[in-house]
């Protein structure tokens, strides 16, 4: 009688279970289904040009760092290169190089001229000149003009020569003892950091690119011989937030990339029954146009089929959304939402968004 009745009992306990199964609110997240075709689903996040994969680097890197922005407290290696740069008609004479000076017919004046470190150099019959400061040009121009009231239109022509003085000075100037020609700096509590010959920057708010861009632009104007590279070395720390249907919704500090899917599991993960992992919100502050950029995020394809190609990475003070499966009017909840995250964030409601 046992063996007639058990196999009917664990028919009856196997229909029982699947029809709980069929009646819980969570299944979709258990089970991932087809959405590409459901109205406003992003099959994926591409990802701008700023976060484009960079072959030459890690692709964690690659993807990070572009869009980091610097703060206060955080590290940078500078790396100073020191060459010399070939003479043209845009070089900017300097104290310390030597030019050679000729006039036609008039051999006298004809000479090679150290220019003295007061940017001066001794002509004869004009005694000083000072000529740091002008290109060879300038400097011809002005001396044909020195001399036109004791030489019938002078023709000057000027070369330089070496301006190995000023090079060796400035490898001086960079020589940073057992580091050779590399340096770290750490940005002040006023987010600016201070470099040699060209002063000090503004660095928070930057990222590495735009500062090696600034950097490189002072350089170029003040010693053009020089050039540097940056690299960051490290973060003081910084926090990204993720709210919405987590279990731990609020800021979480980190000190290194972090993806969508980190940033999830740092927060204790989604809640089951409510959370729509599908159409998670990646908010954004562009600090140089002040634009608040706004993302979809398929988590659900993340981690429920492995695809993480739309594993967004996040920066600092960017913020995750996980929406709820409840919620009808897509846009119109992210409008509101988006709103109210602005003014938490101190950017005013005012500042516009797109939604990628």
């Amino acid at each position: 009688m046992r063996e007639t009745l058990l196999p009917a009992l664990t028919r009856s306990i196997s229909w029982i279970l699947l029809g709980i199964l069929a009646l819980l609110p969570s299944c979709s997240s258990l089970f991932p289904h087809d959405r590409e075709h459901e109205s406003g689903f992003i099959a994926t996040v591409h990802p701008t040009a700023s976060d484009a994969a960079d072959e030459g680097r890690p692709i964690e890197e690659s993807r990070y760092l572009p869009r980091y922005s610097l703060n206060s407290g955080d590290s940078v290696q500078v790396a100073f290169a020191v060459r010399s740069i070939e003479p043209s008609a845009d070089y900017v004479i300097d104290p310390g190089d030597v030019i050679e000076i000729k006039v036609l017919f008039h051999t006298e004046v004809d000479g090679t001229y150290n220019v003295r470190p007061d940017g001066k150099i001794s002509l004869p019959y004009k005694s000083d000149f000072r000529i740091a400061g002008l290109t060879p040009q300038e400097a011809s121009d002005e001396i044909s003009t020195l001399y036109s009231d004791i030489f019938r239109d002078p023709s000057v022509s000027i070369q330089l020569k070496d301006s190995g003085l000023r090079i060796e000075n400035l490898r001086q100037v960079f020589n940073f003892g057992a580091q050779g020609p590399t340096q770290t700096y750490q940005l002040g509590p006023d987010g600016y950091v201070n470099l040699p010959v060209v002063g000090e920057f503004r660095a928070a708010g930057l990222t590495i690119a735009q500062l090696e861009n600034v950097v490189n632009g002072s350089y170029t104007r003040m010693a053009p011989e020089v050039a540097c590279t940056i690299t960051l070395t490290d973060t003081s720390g910084y926090g990204i937030f993720v709210m919405g249907e987590v279990e731990e919704p609020g800021r979480i500090a980190i000190t290194g990339p972090t993806t969508a899917a980190r940033a999830l599991a740092l927060a204790g993960g989604h809640r089951l029954a409510e959370a729509d992992l599908s159409k998670c919100i990646l908010l954004s502050l562009d600090v140089g146009s002040g634009e608040a950029i706004a993302q979809y995020v398929d988590l659900e394809a993340v981690l429920q089929r492995g695809d993480i190609s739309r594993d967004a990475f996040l920066g600092p003070n960017d913020v995750l959304v996980v929406p709820s499966k409840r919620i009808v009017e897509m846009d119109r909840w992210v409008d509101q939402y988006i709103a109210k995250l602005l003014l938490f964030r101190g950017a005013g409601a005012n500042v516009s968004y797109r939604l990628n």
